[in-house]
């Protein structure tokens, strides 16, 4: 066993040197939970902007995919409109040939 003194003042700076460096500590610790902190709260806007660009997009196919379909529905009424004109021209045709027949 060493019989070399240690002396109160050397106690004391080992003491403040282990203080500071807790303090040190503490403050990287208190910045690591700010960081922390703000990491959950960016996580979680983007997670609600992700779901309100989801609702964006899902809105956005149904209005196209709605005009789109309204513009062939458009489109096949109109040509049935024009076949059901011709069939009844060719009908009063046939039925002006029938009654001179």
């Amino acid at each position: 066993m060493s019989t070399d003194n240690i002396s109160l003042e050397f106690l004391a700076k080992q003491a403040k040197l282990q203080m500071d460096e807790m303090r040190l500590v503490r403050k990287d610790l208190g910045d690591m939970m700010r960081l922390l902190n703000a990491t959950y709260d960016l996580t979680r806007r983007v997670e609600r902007r992700e779901t309100e660009l989801r609702d964006d997009i899902e809105l956005m196919v149904k209005m196209e995919l709605g005009g789109s379909l309204a513009n062939i529905q458009t489109a096949i009424e109109s040509s049935l409109s024009r076949i059901e004109d011709s069939v009844r021209t060719v009908e009063k045709r046939v039925e002006t040939l029938e009654n001179k027949i």
